[in-house]
């Protein structure tokens, strides 16, 4: 897992976990009110999804977060 702060300052948590089908996503959780949003990621596994996430710097984190949606789950 992973914390950053958005462009606002609100802080964030960001995980990895698998759609339905199988394929790796970027959970994105505030911790303050919000709902949680979710992201696409190129990676196939989960390891090599938690190894994507350990190298984003924090502007990538922002941007997974703008391009995500909302998490229907």
């Amino acid at each position: 897992m992973r914390s950053f702060s958005d462009d606002a300052g609100r802080t964030w948590d960001a995980t990895v976990g698998r759609e339905s089908w199988g394929g790796a996503v970027l959970l994105l959780a505030p911790r303050a009110e919000g709902g949680v949003r979710v992201a696409p990621l190129a990676s196939e596994t989960v390891r090599d999804a938690e190894r994507e996430l350990a190298q984003m710097s924090e502007q990538e984190l922002r941007g997974q977060l703008a391009a995500s949606r909302p998490w229907e789950g």
